[in-house]
Formats: structure tokens, sequence, C-alpha cells
């Protein structure tokens, strides 16, 4: 498996706040702060803040939400949010604490609309390790039974290229803009789901 590699060479990009990752929101200060008061390493706030993502933050699908949210504010003050979404909040309270952090993405085939559809996630670079490392939000706890590992991207999906399924190990430094219009022009996550496209 390819290490993952940043799409852009300056770092700074992946610190950027912007209209979806508004991490100067209060809201976003607000949980960075407690997710990190008092760590001083940033593993530990990497695994503090994934961890917040995972377990705190509902998956909009799972849960029959009504609403979309695409902003990482959005996410925090409804309490959920699709892998995008969520993608979105754990980048804008990374990138809060000093962390760069990009999106990746893969395409997987759903069982539920019996297609491939985009799937994303992120790309945390860990100052310590030197190193960039994929982590997904969307993975449930009892499935991620061995605990968080920046070591290991063992929260990232596996890949099964007899369906189709293929990975991308580029980090980018900003949302696919094609997904953001996507959800721009959603009303709801019925609609959403019929457009979440087959590829980036």
């Amino acid at each position: 498996m390819p290490d993952p590699s940043p799409e852009r060479p300056d770092y700074s990009s992946y610190l950027e706040s912007s209209d979806i990752i508004d991490y100067d929101n209060s809201l976003i200060q607000d949980v960075v702060d407690q997710l990190t008061n008092g760590i001083n390493d940033n593993v530990s706030k990497v695994r503090s803040i994934y961890e917040f993502t995972r377990d705190h933050v509902f998956h909009s699908f799972e849960i029959n939400a009504t609403s979309v949210t695409i902003k990482a504010s959005e996410v925090i003050d409804q309490g959920h949010g699709t892998c995008f979404s969520k993608s979105h909040l754990l980048a804008a309270l990374m990138r809060a604490a000093g962390i760069p952090t990009g999106f990746c993405y893969q395409v997987l085939y759903d069982t539920d609309l019996e297609r491939l559809v985009v799937h994303g996630f992120n790309g945390v670079y860990i100052e310590e390790l030197q190193k960039w490392v994929r982590m997904d939000s969307c993975t449930h706890k009892d499935q991620d039974d061995l605990g968080f590992d920046p070591l290991d991207e063992q929260s990232v999906r596996p890949i099964n290229t007899n369906l189709g399924e293929s990975d991308d190990y580029i980090i980018y430094s900003s949302p696919n803009k094609r997904i953001i219009k996507l959800f721009l022009n959603s009303d709801t996550l019925e609609d959403l789901k019929t457009l979440i496209p087959a590829a980036i």
C-alpha cells in the first residue's frame, strides 16, 4: 500500500479556514479548547479530536436525520453529518488545534444503494511522527476495538477491487468542489443519497 501524500507541498494550505471549514466559529473554538485543554503533544490532540468526532457525532444516514449539514459548525450545532460533513468537522477541529489536515476519498460499494459511491475521510499530519496518517471518523467504536493507533491506518476501510472499489492516496487541501456543490443543491438526505457520485 503506498504512503498517502499531500497534494500541496506547503502545509500552510492544510491549516486554512474557509466557509466550509469554518474553525473561526465559536462553536468549533469551544469544542477544540475542551478537547485539547492541558494536552501538549500532537499525537494526543489528534487522538482526542478523532475519538470525539467518531464517537459523539452521529452519521446522518444512520439516525435518519432530515437535515443536511455541510459546514463544520453546522455539524457541531446539529450533532450529525455524512462522511463528508464529518470530515469537514474533523479538519476544522484539527486545524483549529494547529494540526495540518486534508481530505481523502475512496470509491466504495454501498450495499443499501447497490452501487459505487464516493466516500470521504481525512489525512492528518502528525509532526512528532513526521508523517501523514489517514483516518476515517465514520468508523464505529466497536469496529475500532484496538483503539486509535496513529502509526496505523486501521480506521480506513479496506478496498475490494472485485466490486470496483478504488482508493486515492492523495490528501487534498480543500474539500472536493463537486461534493460541496452536491450538498448545496440537496434539500434533504434523500436528495443527497441519489446524487452521491460514483467517482470524483
